[in-house]
Formats: structure tokens, sequence, C-alpha cells
């Protein structure tokens, strides 16, 4: 079964500083999360010079420490995992950045129609030739369709391969779209069409 791309929700992460009920900020002596998350509170862990501990996720830090009755130990997580696993927040809103935000796609098995308000997300691969990402790009510049993110991930296959991940204004079945992500062909080894959205912001 495909799914596809067909909404985005933008949320704003407030890291909380989360241990079982009884645990005081004196006793915590190891902190459990995400890398991500323990990278983007480092200002406030210097400060404590607390053991950091990474794990899969946030709220899995949670969880951890919840099950295993941890005394000297804290997570980082959210608000919500603290009410989900009855704990307490020893301190709210720890991130170095006050403005963070992250995006969750919403999937469905149907296409967005087109409404006028629209982006489109997708996955490439450009072929080991001079200029070939260039090229690829240009031919979003030449049709004047704006690119809202680009990020380049390893292909995990071969060393110094990269995917690139690319959202852009309009909806693939919008005609320029269409004839950009065809002329696009030329330039790539692989491309995925995650689906066309209406923009959250």
């Amino acid at each position: 079964m495909t799914f596809k791309v067909c909404g985005e929700v933008i949320v704003k992460v407030e890291h909380c500083l989360i241990v079982n009920p009884g645990t005081t900020l004196d006793s915590v002596k190891t902190v459990y999360s995400h890398p991500q998350a323990l990278a983007q509170c480092r200002t406030f862990l210097e400060h404590l010079k607390y053991e950091l501990v990474p794990t899969y996720d946030t709220a899995g830090s949670a969880k951890l420490i919840k099950e295993q009755k941890l005394l000297n130990a804290a997570a980082i997580a959210s608000e919500r995992a603290a009410e989900l696993y009855g704990m307490e927040i020893l301190a709210r809103d720890i991130a170095d950045n006050k403005e963070n935000y992250t995006r969750f796609f919403v999937l469905s098995k149907e296409d967005s129609p087109v409404t006028g308000k629209d982006k489109t997300s997708i996955i490439f691969s450009a072929k080991h030739e001079p200029g070939s990402l260039y090229h690829a790009l240009g031919e979003f510049a030449k049709r004047k369709i704006n690119l809202t993110r680009i990020e380049s991930r390893p292909t995990k296959k071969t060393a110094w391969e990269y995917n690139f991940y690319l959202d852009f204004e309009g909806h693939r079945s919008e005609p320029k779209c269409a004839e950009t992500l065809k002329a696009l062909e030329k330039y790539a080894t692989f491309i995925k069409i995650l689906g066309s959205y209406p923009k959250a912001i």
C-alpha cells in the first residue's frame, strides 16, 4: 500500500526536564533523551554538568526512567510525555533556541487536490556528472518556482552519494510543476514524489 503526503502540521518544540515524582534537581546525575534534544539543550545541560545518555526518542527516554524507577535520572521530553507517564517537570522551555519548530507529515492513500496554496515534497539523487545538481535546481529557477527547503542525506548505499530532500511551492499536477519534474529526470538517477499538499504556514 502506497501512502502520499497530503498535509503538514507545524509544532513548536518545548523541551522540559522531567523526572519521577520525588526526584529533585540536586539528586539528578544522568539525563536521557534523543541526541538532537540533548544538543538543543546544550547550554542548560553544560551548566548542570549531568552525564548525558542518548536514547531512541524523547518520549521513550521518559518511559525508560519511569519503568526502571530511576530516582537519580531525568529525561528531556515534552510536557505531554510528563502527563502521559505521571511524571514531574523540574524545568520548562530549556532549549537554547526558543523558536524551535518541527514538522509532521499527514499521510493518506489519496492525493490532496489543488488549493492554490500548495507545496510539493520530493526526494531525488543527482547524477555523478559535472553540474548535475546545478542544472537540476536550475529547472526550478527557470520556471520561477520557489524552493522552500533543501537538505542532503547520505544514501547509505555508496560512500559519498546523497539524496536531496526538496520542498517547492506549487502542486505537482500544475503544468509548470509537472514540466519541472519531467525536466529533472535528465539530471537525476532517482526521483520520488512524496506528495503535494496545502502549506501549513
